[in-house]
């Protein structure tokens, strides 16, 4: 095991992410009065912005966002095979020009930006695999236009109601699924979010085989960025969900196929020690290659069934691989649709009809329109002492719907 030296992000660094005013604001915390920061603290504490501040703070952000880059160029020069980046604050709450949710600067995209820039010929492609239960807003709107990061996250939607709900600014997306990312980043952002608490390892794996991996398969990046909440994680009481340690042990696994094994894990979420604490340790056990313990996969709850599904459907715009290998036909019985024989008989009477004036006989002992142009004469049967009669055989063709 080798241990990376932690670090603060420069000023550089972390604005290429955020505006130069969050950076001072966030600098700005260093010089305020006990009294100042309480204040402000209490005023963050409702609502959407769920912050805590204090002296420390700004210390704590740069060395946070700098373990992060540490730990990803670490993993993308070949220096170690992968690694785990145990920090706080967390980060992906944090919007280009904001703080919230716990989060000051959003660490892992500040690291994905400073890789992409610095190792431009060995990591072109970034997948942030984000399994927090809380869906990452902050990560999401930096890279919504980018085609180059593919964030996919994992949370409890609540039709909008769960943290971090909806935005303030009606023009940014929010975690529904149908927020895959815009302009040439179109198809670059997917989102899995669950319609409520309690799902577990059935939901996990479920999403990880049916749409995490092949998607990931596809984009095939350079580097893999877990974006490690562990709220929901079992026994984390917010989260409410129940995800096991085996459970984070078989994802961390599954995404290790990918980008030549090059995965650097960053410590997001969680609100119970010994939830995080069990597992990051059969994360980081897993990324040392100890093999996933088996389990039992619990069966999936009909919502994220309904949900996955949906997301398929989305994301089958976007992806090859989402979309299915047979492609159902659509309902005919409603549609003006005629058999081939029909027409084939149509043209026969058109044609005999110019030539030699034959005319079609109706029969009468059945009103389908299958007999039409079955049976040709010659003209004026009335008067005629000999008649030439072309019968058609019923047409066997196959049909969709028999009854047609």
């Amino acid at each position: 095991m080798y241990r990376i030296a932690a670090r603060k992000a420069t000023r550089a660094e972390v604005c290429t992410v955020h505006t130069t005013a969050h950076y001072e604001w966030v600098q700005s915390l260093n010089d305020m009065t006990s009294a100042q920061l309480r204040s402000l603290s209490a005023s963050f504490d409702a609502g959407r912005k769920s912050l805590y501040v204090g002296n420390l703070t700004a210390e704590a952000a740069l060395i946070s966002a700098g373990s992060a880059i540490e730990t990803c160029k670490c993993v993308v020069s070949g220096k170690v095979k992968n690694a785990f980046a145990v920090i706080r604050p967390p980060g992906h709450h944090a919007e280009q020009n904001e703080a919230m949710g716990f989060c000051i600067f959003n660490n892992v995209p500040i690291a994905a930006k400073v890789c992409l820039r610095e190792y431009p010929d060995i990591c072109r492609r970034i997948l942030i695999l984000d399994w927090d239960v809380h869906h990452g807003n902050g990560v999401q709107n930096i890279f919504y236009e980018d085609p180059n990061v593919l964030y996919i996250s994992i949370h409890v939607y609540q039709n909008g109601q769960f943290y971090p709900g909806q935005p303030e600014d009606e023009s940014l997306p929010d975690g529904n699924i149908d927020k895959c990312g815009r302009g040439a980043g179109l198809g670059k952002n997917v989102n899995i979010g669950w319609a409520d608490q309690g799902v577990g390892d059935g939901e996990y794996m479920a999403a990880f085989q049916r749409i995490v991996m092949p998607i990931a398969q596809e984009f095939d990046p350079d580097l893999v960025i877990i974006s490690a909440g562990f709220d929901a994680a079992a026994g984390d009481e917010l989260g409410g969900c129940f995800v096991t340690p085996a459970c984070y042990s078989h994802m961390s696994h599954m995404l290790m196929s990918l980008a030549n094994g090059k995965v650097a894990v960053c410590l997001e979420g969680g609100y119970n020690l010994s939830a995080i604490s069990r597992s990051a340790l059969a994360v980081a056990k897993t990324l040392m290659g100890e093999p996933p313990e088996r389990m039992t996969i619990p069966p999936l709850n009909k919502d994220a069934a309904y949900t996955l599904d949906n997301v398929r459907r989305i994301q089958a715009t976007h992806w090859d691989c989402m979309r299915p290998g047979v492609i159902p036909f659509p309902d005919f019985k409603d549609k003006d649709l005629q058999r081939v024989s029909e027409v084939a008989r149509a043209a026969d009477k058109n044609i005999f009809a110019e030539k030699f004036g034959m005319v079609p006989l109706y029969i009468q002992k059945t009103t389908s329109h299958i007999t039409r142009n079955m049976v040709l004469a010659s003209p004026e049967l009335h008067k005629a002492k000999r008649i030439f009669m072309i019968i058609h055989d019923p047409c066997a063709t196959f049909s969709i719907y028999p009854g047609i």
